[in-house]
């Protein structure tokens, strides 16, 4: 199925999380920085590995009448298109006037999440094949 997030996803240095989607994985407007105070900050929202067989979509208002839509920031990793069923990243977010001096969305590494990863993640499927010359 899908997965929605609502809010903020915050794992301890030293842990992993890791989500794996047959559907899509949707990031509720709400979840971000707030573009009132500052739409320029860097901590991370969510955290984890988030996979799916399909679309990875960032929600937003995208309405600049209303206000810009709020900053994502992910630290881990976003795996879309895993099904090869034509999945795709999608952000719908806009920053309007705030477009100039940042990105709405940006994505940070955290290599504790693949030293701590559980097996399953870690296993490197090698497939070899001989061909005749």
């Amino acid at each position: 199925g899908d997965l929605t997030i609502i809010s903020q996803i915050h794992v301890p240095n030293g842990s992993t999380v890791t989500f794996i989607v047959s559907g899509n994985i949707y990031v509720n407007q709400d979840v971000g920085n707030n573009p009132a105070t500052d739409y320029t900050s860097t901590t991370p929202q969510i955290e984890g590995f988030y996979s799916t067989d399909n679309s990875f979509i960032v929600l937003g208002i995208n309405n600049c009448s209303t206000g810009p839509d709020r900053r994502l920031n992910i630290a881990g990793s976003v795996i879309v298109n895993a099904g090869l069923t034509g999945g795709t990243f999608q952000n719908q977010r806009d920053l309007c006037g705030g477009n100039a001096f940042c990105p709405v969305f940006s994505i940070q590494e955290r290599p504790d999440f693949i030293l701590n990863a559980p097996d399953l993640i870690r296993y490197q499927n090698t497939i070899y094949q001989e061909v005749a010359p």
